[in-house]
Formats: structure tokens, sequence, C-alpha cells
């Protein structure tokens, strides 16, 4: 999907300004020809003249003004549905993976889940999200994981490791293989959360 070219918000800006100043210039010369008027009745046509020509220059910059808005108002419109139109397709992309894929906190505490990833744990997404993903894993491999998630966090790169899944309810544990890449806010040292890709390791692929 391709990105269409961006209004320049900055070039309306500095168009709305100098409308501003020539509006208020204009304004000016209105208000003086006016009191010029009252003052001076016998002497008024070429006070109105001056003002009528004002009038009209105002009148030319306001229809240049709503045209700009129109133009700014479609290009905008069209960058929107440009972007509603990718977030869809990331969307789904991410929902219909095959493999499972979920967003945590830098402490595991899932934040998003794929129909992949409910599948695995044989929960929907409302009883996933929220729940720290190092609980469904037995108790006597917590310690590596949490181990392995503090370098994630810290690293740049995506980690890989092997790891073992025990969801409740789940008659035996599931061999897994996990890819942990950090996501970071810019300037921070530390990601404030994780992106996993869990992938069930099955008997085929352990030879």
């Amino acid at each position: 999907m391709t990105t269409g070219p961006n209004p320049d918000i900055s070039e309306f800006a500095e168009f709305a300004d100098s409308l501003r100043g020539r509006r208020l210039r204009n304004e000016r010369v209105v208000r003086r020809a006016l009191r010029r008027v009252g003052d001076r009745p016998g002497n008024a046509a070429g006070d109105l003249a001056a003002a009528s020509t004002a009038l009209e220059s105002t009148l030319r910059d306001l229809d240049r003004a709503a045209e700009e808005l129109h133009v700014q108002n479609e290009a905008l419109f069209a960058a929107r549905v440009e972007i509603e139109g990718a977030s869809a397709l990331f969307r789904d992309l991410f929902e219909f993976a095959p493999c499972a894929y979920l967003v945590t906190t830098a402490d595991t505490r899932i934040l998003q889940a794929n129909e992949a990833a409910c599948a695995l744990f044989g929960r929907g997404k409302n009883a996933l999200v929220g729940k720290p993903l190092i609980c469904f894993v037995p108790l006597e491999d917590r310690s590596t994981i949490r181990s392995a998630v503090l370098r994630a966090v810290s690293d740049t790169r995506v980690s890989e490791w092997p790891a073992t899944l025990f969801p409740t309810g789940a008659r035996e544990k599931i061999p897994c293989r996990m890819w942990v890449k950090p996501i970071s806010t810019p300037g921070a040292r530390v990601a404030s959360a994780l992106s996993w890709n869990i992938m069930e390791e099955k008997d085929e692929d352990l030879f």
C-alpha cells in the first residue's frame, strides 16, 4: 500500500498568517475611511473608493482562504483514509498470522494477542489480556524465562530461546520456541513493551 503526498501544514499556516495580516491592514483602511466620511461628508468619494478597494481585496482573500481550506480538507481526508487502510491491513496480518503473536509489557503482562495465541493458550482474548505470560510457564522454568526477559528488555535485537508452556487446563506441557523483540519509545534506554512470536515445536521439529 502506497502513501500519497502529505499536506504541507506549515505552508498553510504561513498562508493563514499572511491572510490575517492583510485582513487587519484592510480593516484599518475601511475604519479610517468611514471615520473620515463621518468627519468630512463633503469629501467622501476618495475615502469610499479606498474602502471599497480594501473590502474587495478582503473578499478575494477570503475566497482564496476558503479554497485553500477545501484543498487542505480533501488532502487530510485522503491521508486519513490511507492511514486507516494501512492500519486495517496490518491488524489483519497480526490477527490471522499462523503463528502466535503477543505484545506484552516489559514484565510480560499481555496487552495484545492474536487468534493463534488464543488457540495456543486455549483462552479467549479477554482471558489473556492483563495476564502475565510468565504464569503460563511451569514453575521450575520461570526463573530461566525471567532472566531471558530481563536480557531481552535491555537489548535492541531479536532474542530467541526454547521454552515450555503449560496453560491452565492443558493435559501436557507444550515445547515452544520464542522470538522476542523489544519495543522502545524514541530516546528510551529500556524497552517499554515486548513483541513475541511463539511457535509450538512438534515432535518432527525436534529431530
